[in-house]
């Protein structure tokens, strides 16, 4: 069974070498809801036994992560990442663009892939999709977010990552609040 989703990418995606930015290992982390409990370098990729934050479910997957196209690929497609996956209902993700379009193609090992795995499957890709979107453009923004993506969060679990966008948000809560108590009593005071 077979699965494609448009992935609204910029078609310059295809032209990054992207062996440079995304390895097996940020691919893991990038998951909202996993923690690498504990990762090993294999022949062929990268397997992991990981556990699901959300449902408290522990697995293991193998990773195996490629920049070429092989027979069996979408025709008249430029592929720019493929992901193969062991130990999972989960085949292979391919990530291709056509003419101006980007797309995902999941294909599943079984017939019908249940809710859960559907559900983690797109929290991935969405994460990789917003990753890959960072190096579309070389802007401050997209510099700082790249910065803090690989040096920050990357390197947390999921609850130290909600905690720390937790304390953020507060922290910006707290200077408007006293941005505006400022600007009130300046007003005020004249």
């Amino acid at each position: 069974m077979e699965r494609f989703f448009d992935l609204v990418l910029p078609p310059e995606i295809s032209t990054l070498d992207l062996s440079t930015i995304v390895d097996e290992n940020k691919l893991l982390h990038l998951h909202p809801h996993w923690f690498v409990d504990q990762a090993e370098r294999r022949d062929n990729g990268l397997f992991a036994t990981l556990r699901d934050y959300a449902t408290e479910r522990e697995f293991s997957l193998g990773l195996h992560l490629d920049h070429s196209a092989a027979q069996d690929d979408p025709e008249d497609s430029t592929i720019f990442m493929r992901v193969t996956l062991f130990d999972f209902n989960i085949r292979e993700l391919l990530f291709f663009s056509t003419g101006n379009q980007t797309r995902l193609r999941i294909r599943y090992t079984g017939e019908s892939p249940d809710d859960q795995l559907e559900q983690d499957i797109l929290l991935w890709t969405r994460a990789i999709q917003e990753y890959l979107r960072l190096y579309t453009a070389t802007t401050p923004r997209t510099l700082f977010f790249r910065l803090l993506m690989n040096k920050a969060l990357l390197q947390m679990n999921p609850s130290q990552r909600k905690i720390s966008i937790m304390l953020t948000k507060i922290t910006l809560i707290e200077l408007v609040v006293i941005l505006i108590l400022v600007m009130g009593y300046a007003y005020f005071i004249k």
